[in-house]
């Protein structure tokens, strides 16, 4: 059985150390969002990536399988009016074909229990990018059991024989590795 955040803990996913092992000024710098892009921020929790990016693009779908996690995302993002809130099922997106530009998937990876089904399921709402962080298997001050971390080579084999081109990988997070992948054909 894969790692599931206990959403209770929520809040410790938004406390201020947080910036000094995923930086978001890191992020935006390498993931490169603009105005023109709709994103999918799948797996949002209360919005950690979700309410930055709501400033830098577009629209962006916060999506996330706990309702409750929804909610406080909602609370946060007060005003913004470009985040549209979606729950999801484990391996299905409410999403119509190719409706969000890039998709990121934050620290998820890990609690994926069918990733092959889920990972169709993102390509096929997907037109152009799928930006995967996911913790190295290190020691760390947060993140999930060191037995439940996927090794960046793992992950990075896994999509590639799933027909996702791997475009960039980066190492801007000290317990985090950071890879972009085009979408495949369908």
């Amino acid at each position: 059985m894969a790692f599931k955040f206990p959403e209770e803990n929520w809040r410790v996913l938004l406390l201020p150390e947080r910036q000094s092992w995923q930086n978001l000024e890191d992020f935006f710098k390498v993931a490169k969002p603009n105005k023109e892009e709709v994103w999918a921020d799948i797996g949002c929790g209360p919005g950690y990536f979700t309410i930055p990016l709501a400033e830098r693009v577009k629209k962006v779908y916060a999506i996330d399988q706990s309702g409750f996690m929804l909610d406080r995302c909602r609370e946060r993002a007060k005003s913004l009016r470009n985040i549209e809130y979606i729950q999801c099922g484990e391996n299905r997106i409410p999403l119509e074909d190719k409706s969000v530009n890039v998709s990121l998937l934050a620290n998820l990876f890990h609690e994926l229990l069918e990733p092959k089904a889920f990972m169709e399921e993102v390509n096929r709402i997907t037109t152009h990018k799928i930006i995967l962080i996911d913790w190295h298997p290190i020691p760390s001050p947060a993140g999930p059991p060191l037995e439940d971390r996927i090794p960046e080579e793992k992950v990075i084999d896994f999509m590639q024989k799933e027909g996702f081109k791997l475009i960039e990988s980066h190492a801007i997070f000290p317990y985090h590795y950071f890879l972009i992948f085009q979408t495949k054909e369908v």
